[in-house]
C-alpha cells in the first residue's frame, strides 16, 4: 500500500487481486474517470466559502459573513487564529471572526474549515458498523499522520531555516486532507450495498485502498486545493523543479518514521529521500519515547488549534 496516509494498512495481494475484479471497483473506477464519483457531503457552508475564496472580487469581511452562518467554523477558525502555530508573531488575542480571518488569510481558513468538516463526517457517518468503524480509524490515523507531517515541518525548519517555504500549519492540513478519497469510496460502498449487491467488507475494503489515492486526487482537484495537497495524496510529485524539501517529501519522511515507531516491516519497503535537516529531524524524533513522541504530537495539535 503506497497511499502515504494509509500507513496503517496491511494489504493482502490476493485480496487486492480479487478487489480490483469486482462490479464495485469497476463501478468506483468507472465514476472517477468520468468524473461523477460522488464528493463528501460537507456543510453549505463550506461550500459557498469554496466559491468565495477562489473568487477574485473576495474580501475579508465576505468569508466572516459566511462563517457566522456556523458557529462551530467560526469558533474553529477563531481558536486557530489565537493558537501558537498560525500566529507565532503576535500575543494579542482574537475574539473576532473578522480579525480571525485577517490573520489567517482567506485560503487558510478554507483549509481549518474543509479539514474540521471532513475530521467531522469520518467521526459520525450513517453508515454500516463496519464502514464507519474504519472511517473513525481514518480520522485517528489522520490525524496523527497530520500532526507528524507538522512535526517534522518544525524540526526540519528549526535544523535549517532556509526553508522559509515550509508552513508548520499547512503541513498539517495537507496531513488531515490526504486520504479524504476514502470517505467517497466508503459511501459509494453503501450505495452499492443499498441497492442489494453483497460483497464481502474485507474485500471491498480492498477496494477503497485501491481508489483511494485517485479519489482524494479528485475530491481535491475539485475544490481547488493546491499541487502540495495533490501531491501528497496520491504520493506522486508533478512538479519538476521543486524545492529542497517538499510536502510530498515531509509526508514520506512521516509515513517512515510512523512505520518505524511501531517497528512495521513495511519500512524495510519504503525509500525516503531526505536531506541533512531532514535527516536530524528524523533522528530526534525517531530516538524520542512513545511517551515523549505523543506528547510532541499532542502539543503540536493544540498548537495548531485542533
Amino acid at each position: 500500500m503506497d497511499h502515504l496516509s494509509l500507513f496503517w494498512v496491511n494489504p493482502s495481494r490476493d485480496k487486492h487481486l480479487k478487489a480490483i475484479e469486482t462490479d464495485f471497483f469497476q463501478r468506483v473506477y468507472r465514476s472517477l474517470k468520468d468524473g461523477t464519483l460522488e464528493l463528501p457531503p460537507i456543510p453549505d457552508v463550506v461550500l459557498k466559502l469554496q466559491r468565495v475564496c477562489f473568487a477574485q472580487t473576495s474580501t475579508v469581511k465576505d468569508v466572516s459573513t459566511l462563517l457566522l452562518d456556523d458557529a462551530t467554523l467560526t469558533a474553529a477558525v477563531i481558536r486557530a487564529a489565537n493558537s501558537a502555530i498560525f500566529s507565532p508573531r503576535t500575543n494579542r488575542p482574537c475574539h473576532d471572526i473578522n480579525m480571525a480571518v485577517s490573520r489567517l488569510g482567506i485560503q487558510r481558513v478554507l483549509g481549518i474549515a474543509t479539514a474540521h468538516a471532513i475530521q467531522t463526517l469520518k467521526t459520525s457517518s450513517p453508515f454500516s458498523e463496519e464502514c464507519n468503524a474504519l472511517l473513525k480509524k481514518s480520522a485517528t490515523s489522520s490525524r496523527e499522520f497530520a500532526s507528524t507531517m507538522a512535526l517534522l515541518c518544525q524540526k526540519v525548519k528549526k535544523y535549517d531555516e532556509t526553508h522559509r517555504e515550509l508552513e508548520v500549519e499547512k503541513a498539517l492540513l495537507i496531513g488531515l486532507l490526504a486520504d479524504i478519497g476514502i470517505y467517497s469510496a466508503v459511501k459509494a460502498f453503501q450505495h452499492y450495498t443499498d441497492e442489494g449487491n453483497y460483497l464481502d467488507f474485507d474485500i471491498a475494503s480492498h477496494v477503497f485502498y485501491s481508489v483511494s489515492k485517485e479519489a482524494s486526487r479528485f475530491i481535491l482537484k475539485s475544490w481547488g486545493f493546491d499541487l502540495d495537497f495533490i501531491e501528497v495524496s496520491t504520493n506522486h510529485r508533478i512538479r519538476r523543479e521543486v524545492d529542497d524539501v517538499t510536502y510530498l517529501n515531509l509526508a514520506t519522511m512521516a509515513n517512515h518514521l510512523l512505520l518505524f515507531r511501531a517497528n512495521d516491516d513495511a519500512i524495510d519497503d519504503h525509500d525516503v529521500e531526505i536531506t541533512l535537516a531532514g535527516a536530524e529531524a528524523l533522528y530526534e524524533l525517531s530516538n524520542l519515547n512513545d511517551a515523549d513522541f505523543r506528547v510532541e504530537l499532542n502539543g503540536i495539535i493544540n498548537n495548531c488549534g485542533f
